[in-house]
């Protein structure tokens, strides 16, 4: 995983609850899973809030993302819009995300819950048909009329255990 972003200046929120700043950043994300990715711009929107020991930053964000069907492998892109909120502070958590230098990265927040968001397996529709475990044809486009006597098989003696009795 990869990401690139811009860093938000916070030194003169930190024990200031009364103070507040907008922000808009664009980075670059690298997420990949088996049949889920995105790679590429991430817009990050949101705004920053002075804490008594630091800053929270609530924000969305907004990515494209490309999936493959799991059950028939058809590949297409949709956008992914996620909110969520961060605190900094000057102590790192457990995610490794701190006030540095007075700055905040919010890309890593951005694309943990990006992350979150992508199925883990996606399917183009929920009637979809998949393909023909014997043949490979897409069963959404091309009924497939069977494949004849599979007693040849080597697998067709566990046939049986499968069916009830």
């Amino acid at each position: 995983m990869k990401f690139e972003g811009l860093k938000i200046q916070v030194d003169n929120l930190v024990g200031h609850p009364d103070r507040q700043r907008d922000f808009s950043v664009e980075g670059s994300v690298g997420l990949r899973f088996d049949d889920a990715a995105i790679d590429g711009p991430v817009l990050v929107e949101g705004i920053v809030r002075g804490t008594a020991d630091g800053v929270l930053a609530r924000f969305a964000a907004r990515a494209e993302a490309s999936l493959s069907c799991v059950r028939c492998l058809t590949r297409w892109t949709t956008d992914f819009d996620i909110s969520a909120s961060q605190h900094f502070s000057p102590v790192p958590d457990e995610d490794g995300y701190a006030i540095v230098d007075g700055e905040i990265e919010i890309m890593g927040p951005a694309r943990d819950e990006l992350a979150l968001a992508l199925p883990p397996a996606p399917v183009c529709r929920t009637a979809c048909k998949g393909l023909c475990p014997i043949c490979g044809t897409d069963l959404n486009t091309d009924p497939c009329d069977g494949h004849g006597d599979d007693s040849d098989s080597p697998f067709s003696v566990l046939k049986d255990l499968f069916e009830p009795s």
